[in-house]
């Protein structure tokens, strides 16, 4: 919780920063925005990595192979990307790009969850025999 609280003061401190500098020297703003950006997203992956150990381990008790989880986990990673690549595309007034990255990233999704799917219906196929 205490990571959530620091990262929500990070961003409304950049916010109201980049507000400021954005009519006098946007491109200090750009950068400073940036950079919060990035140092979110490390903090991210920081707490990610021991979240992942648990959900392994928890997968592993239950029996599920890292076949079954893994489309899973690459398509939400997908959804991430996408996600904030599309909102820096907005910023930058760019939302036509910004939509044609969604449908890529769609079909992306679509495709990685494929092998998860093929695995569902021999699990079916399986049951039906």
């Amino acid at each position: 919780m205490n990571s959530l609280i620091a990262a929500c003061g990070l961003v409304l401190l950049v916010l109201v920063l980049s507000m400021t500098l954005k009519k006098e020297v946007p491109a200090i703003a750009f950068l400073l925005t940036l950079t919060a950006g990035v140092l979110l997203l490390l903090r991210a992956f920081d707490m990610l990595g021991g979240t992942m150990q648990r959900f392994s381990g928890l997968l592993a008790q239950g029996g599920l192979t890292q076949r079954l989880y893994l489309p899973v986990l690459k398509t939400v990673g997908v959804a991430v990307v996408v996600r904030i690549m599309s909102a820096l595309c907005r910023d930058n007034g760019q939302s036509a790009l910004a939509a044609k990255l969604e449908i890529v990233g769609a079909v992306l999704a679509l495709s990685l969850c494929l092998p998860l799917l093929e695995q569902v219906l021999e699990l079916v196929a399986d049951w039906t025999l």
